[in-house]
């Protein structure tokens, strides 16, 4: 949030120094005080959408990341069960969600499968498509 509001005071001291070197022309039915008003009430408003569009991207951006680690810990996981290791098992992870899919050789595999997904921090659910040899 820190690189946010450094981001929007650059933003705000830029726009204020355009603004000064317009300030020789003056609208005829508006002050120079009203004109720089107004572009600093558009100037805070765009810097709060650009603040609010950074937030955004670095929201999506984390959550890229936590979806990473989930799916590098499954697999993790899964390398260190003897049942599930060397198995064909594909994981995917978007939003907390993760979907299973590949062979294994019986129901209990699938089942350990699942169970081990869902003891991973961050996931809040399993869509298993695991299918059995």
């Amino acid at each position: 949030m820190k690189n946010v509001s450094s981001i929007a005071a650059i933003t705000l001291t830029a726009s204020l120094a355009l603004l000064a070197t317009g300030c020789d022309r003056k609208p005829a039915d508006q002050t120079a005080g009203e004109t720089i008003d107004n572009t600093v009430a558009e100037t805070k408003q765009n810097a709060r959408e650009l603040g609010n569009t950074l937030e955004q991207q670095t929201d999506q951006a984390g959550q890229a990341l936590d979806d990473t680690a989930i799916t590098t810990s499954i697999k993790t996981r899964y390398f260190a069960d003897d049942t599930l290791k060397g198995l064909d098992i594909s994981v995917e992870t978007v939003d907390g969600v993760v979907t299973l899919t590949g062979t294994v050789q019986n129901d209990d595999a699938r089942s350990l499968a699942t169970t081990i997904a869902q003891g991973v921090d961050g996931v809040t659910s399993v869509n298993n498509q695991l299918t059995i040899k």
